[in-house]
């Protein structure tokens, strides 16, 4: 070996016993700009550095740089590492629950204090903590925060159909970022579904060009697989024969039971109608559906009149609130902007239709209750519940017997006045004398004589009828015997 390359050698055997610890990475930042984050320094000379980092999120590479085209190498510490993925935390994400609010506190912000107490990074994460903490309190308490703002419980549950068309959005984004192009669209078409899905929603109109960029991307994706599936399909087959045993029977195993998989789940998809389907980057049919399939979602969305969806699909919300606060006529009034905006032909027929229904339901229950008000003069709100309904029903009913009862007492008062007259008031206050109670037996009594009496002329008045026809009876048959005779 010459002294050039030993001397070489050694450096560099030098400097991967200096290398850092496999917790830390460093950021190599370029005079033009460019840093590399993550990096790890492998090998340094008096000229040159070599460091590996990522091309991408999951492939490494390595590369060497003159030192002159380096502006800078920033060690960084472990803390300063575990902090990067922390600080993504931070404002939190949309519509969290109160239990993934405090699975995130326990899963990773706390360890990280434990890992790394006292270091100024550990007082930005007991920040987080706190402000974590404040938000679970918010959720828990019916609050809800959407699209970066909080909404109260009572804006919340007026809001369900956006809040929920949101999460579909949401979702469908996320896949997106993540290159899951079926489960992006599957996610559109939940939200496109005009009977069950959320077209009458502002939600749907935000993500409209939204889902018109993911089709577009994937559109790209499967074009550029369809030129590569030749090429494919050729290196394969050429690696394959050129196989012997027993490698080319474990290949062609491997790559059967791979065909098999797909078919298996390309024959399910087809059973159950799956609109997005799986494709295979060997399978040029497949792909090509697939591309069609993407072809025409584009063409249904170019066909769509955003400006006027817009503006229907505001009326529409602005109805289901109004009809949130019992607000028929101002609800009715709204509807009939909607379909004004939409026009004959709208996507959003199916949801006015049922809007109005829902309309034509409270109108009956707020009928219902103003009868209720008019019945029993109740005087409260229309919106609140009609209580007591069966304490008022008694009373009334009580009142009415206590009329009948004084009105009959007047009465009987009244008849008896001549008498107390003619026998000069004895029943009203003579010595030793009567007492009211003594004044309604009396009443009482004669009223029952009363009574018997006509009860006992009238007996003998249907006695007197009866014996009359009876012999009336036996007169007529008995002259009717005599002229035969």
């Amino acid at each position: 070996m010459k002294p050039s390359s030993l001397s070489l050698a050694f450096a560099t055997a030098l400097s991967l016993i200096a290398l850092p610890h496999a917790s830390r990475a460093d950021v190599v930042v370029m005079k033009d700009g460019k840093k590399y984050e993550s990096a790890t320094v492998l090998s340094e000379t008096a000229d040159s550095v070599t460091f590996k980092y990522m091309l991408t999120p999951r492939i490494p590479d390595t590369r060497t740089e003159p030192k002159a085209n380096i502006a800078q190498i920033i060690k960084q510490r472990p803390e300063e590492i575990a902090i990067v993925p922390l600080r993504k935390l931070v404002p939190s994400e949309d519509l969290l629950t109160a239990d993934k609010y405090e699975g995130i506190i326990q899963d990773q912000l706390r360890p990280f204090l434990s890992q790394f107490a006292g270091t100024a990074e550990a007082k930005e994460v007991e920040a987080m903590i706190a402000t974590y903490e404040a938000e679970k309190a918010k959720v828990t308490g019916g609050q809800l925060k959407m699209d970066g703002q909080w909404l109260t419980p009572e804006v919340a549950k007026r809001e369900t159909r956006n809040i929920e068309a949101y999460r579909l959005r949401k979702s469908m984004n996320s896949a997106a970022a993540k290159n899951e192009w079926t489960q992006a669209l599957t996610e559109w078409d939940k939200l496109n579904d005009r009977d069950d899905g959320f077209v009458d929603t502002e939600q749907y109109v935000q993500a409209v060009p939204e889902a018109q960029k993911i089709l577009e991307s994937y559109k790209q994706v499967l074009e550029r697989q369809l030129a590569e599936q030749p090429q494919l399909q050729l290196r394969r087959d050429s690696a394959t024969k050129g196989l012997v045993e027993p490698d080319l029977s474990r290949t062609k195993k491997a790559i059967a039971e791979e065909v098999a998989k797909f078919k298996n789940i390309n024959d399910l998809e087809k059973k159950t109608r799956t609109h997005w389907m799986t494709i295979y980057k060997y399978d040029a049919k497949g792909i090509q559906a697939a591309a069609k399939t993407v072809v025409d979602e584009l063409a249904k969305i170019a066909a769509l009149d955003l400006a006027r969806l817009k503006a229907t699909n505001e009326a529409i919300t602005a109805a289901r609130r109004y009809l949130g606060d019992q607000n028929v006529e101002l609800a009715e009034a709204s509807v009939a902007k909607a379909v004004e905006a939409a026009g004959r032909t709208s996507i959003v027929s199916s949801a006015i239709t049922k809007l109005k229904s829902e309309i034509t339901k409270v109108k009956g229950e707020l009928g219902k209750k103003r009868a209720t008000q008019r019945l029993y003069g109740n005087s409260g709100a229309l919106t609140g519940a009609t209580t007591e309904t069966d304490d008022r029903v008694a009373k009334a009913m009580e009142e009415s017997a206590k009329d009948k009862a004084d009105k009959k007492a007047a009465k009987d008062e009244e008849k008896d006045e001549p008498v107390a007259k003619s026998t000069g008031g004895l029943t009203a206050g003579s010595k030793g004398g009567s007492s009211s109670s003594t004044k309604s037996s009396s009443k009482s009594e004669r009223t029952s004589s009363t009574e018997d009496t006509a009860d006992s002329d009238g007996g003998l008045q249907k006695y007197l009828i009866i014996g009359g026809g009876a012999l009336l009876v036996i007169l007529l048959a008995a002259l009717f015997i005599q002229k035969k005779k």
